[in-house]
């Protein structure tokens, strides 16, 4: 394996995928466990403390479709818990455990509605805008640690979804080594998907 190979591969790293079982953040998942156990590397469904992680991704993706006009504080609780409360005290809980290797990568699946807005996704842009802001927030602390941590947001087409899975593989690969603090835009623009 050359050494441009080599850091694009997952071989022999553990991977913790946090995500939904239908939806977008599914079928993200699927790709993802797909594609990372082709490339060498072992995925856990769910938080083993003792065990050694080199990637934690959060493909949680709790969409609403209600204007802000008629949205109800119960649901508004019920996206945020979802998208970004649950993500954000499962990270806790990994980084307090010390379960994170030294260079380890942190994950977290925004969306193009957290940057540009979409009516009727109010709930759901607000979710994803506030990760992004932890994203920043985390990335400066976790920098003295050897952790990256990111975001990619994708635009909501189903066509995207391999070309989402696999930037995710590149973020958590040592290609992405000097990549914190930010968010891989996913948005398919330039071709018809940016009609």
């Amino acid at each position: 394996m050359t050494s441009q190979a080599k850091a694009f591969s997952l071989q022999g790293k553990t991977i913790l995928v946090n995500g939904m079982a239908s939806g977008t953040g599914g079928a993200i998942t699927q790709a993802i466990t797909q594609a990372c156990e082709q490339r060498g590397a072992g995925i856990l469904a769910t938080f083993q403390p003792g065990r050694q992680l080199h990637g934690l991704v959060h493909c949680v993706d709790q969409q609403l479709e209600c204007p802000v006009t008629d949205l109800s504080e119960s649901d508004l609780m019920q996206v945020l818990q979802s998208n970004l409360i649950q993500p954000v005290m499962l990270t806790q809980r990994v980084l307090q455990a010390g379960s994170l290797a030294p260079n380890a990568s942190i994950v977290f699946l925004l969306s193009a509605a957290a940057h540009q807005g979409a009516k009727g996704q109010g709930a759901y842009a607000a979710s994803k805008a506030a990760l992004s802001g932890l994203i920043k927030c985390l990335a400066l602390e976790q920098a003295a640690h050897g952790i990256r941590v990111n975001g990619i947001s994708p635009a909501a087409h189903e066509a995207l979804w391999l070309d989402v899975a696999n930037g995710v593989i590149f973020l958590l690969s040592d290609a992405s080594r000097w990549i914190t603090g930010t968010s891989l835009p996913v948005n398919g623009a330039g071709t018809e998907l940016a009609s």
